[in-house]
């Protein structure tokens, strides 16, 4: 129940600073560090800000978040890795058939918890080619938070008069 309440408190704080606040948001989240982004980027939809403003700035936070984990684990210091993200080689290891069989392509599944944050210190351990990785993993950021936006104005009337009701 703690890590809950600690993302809905940092949601409300980033939160006051808009769309500065969803781009620190989405970077720190990439991070390991419980923001909850997704939180943050409906919420800011729900405070009248532009879908298409929030998708690109949630993405480019996020996907910068990523590349910082993505260099963390091209450097290849298992000692780093371990310290830092708190990732065991084991699991590194792990990592290694997938990345030998999909490749960068794994980059478009960096952006799920916990799976993807090893996946992605594992692209960058074993030195997938960084361009389309980055790119993939760009798309892979995208793709989510463009499944938030399709939700919120899809529902959003009724998710309004379901709350009103309450």
């Amino acid at each position: 129940m703690e890590y809950e309440m600690i993302i809905l408190a940092t949601t409300q704080a980033w939160t006051h600073y808009g769309y500065w606040g969803l781009l620190g948001g989405s970077f720190l989240s990439a991070l390991f560090i419980p923001i909850g982004a997704d939180i943050l980027y409906v919420t800011l939809l729900a405070h009248s800000f532009n879908p298409y403003i929030c998708l690109i700035i949630a993405t480019t936070g996020g996907w910068l978040g990523g590349l910082v984990i993505y260099t963390i684990g091209y450097t290849g210091n298992a000692r780093h890795i371990k310290h830092l993200l708190h990732i065991q080689e084991k699991q590194l290891i792990k990592q290694k058939a997938k990345i030998e069989k999909y490749g960068s392509l794994l980059a478009l599944l960096v952006w799920i918890p916990i799976l993807g944050d090893i996946s992605n210190v594992a692209l960058g351990f074993y030195h997938t080619a960084p361009a389309k990785t980055f790119i993939f993993m760009f798309i892979g950021r995208m793709i989510r938070f463009l499944f938030w936006t399709i939700l919120y104005l899809i529902y959003a009337n009724r998710l309004v008069k379901f709350i009103d009701k309450l």
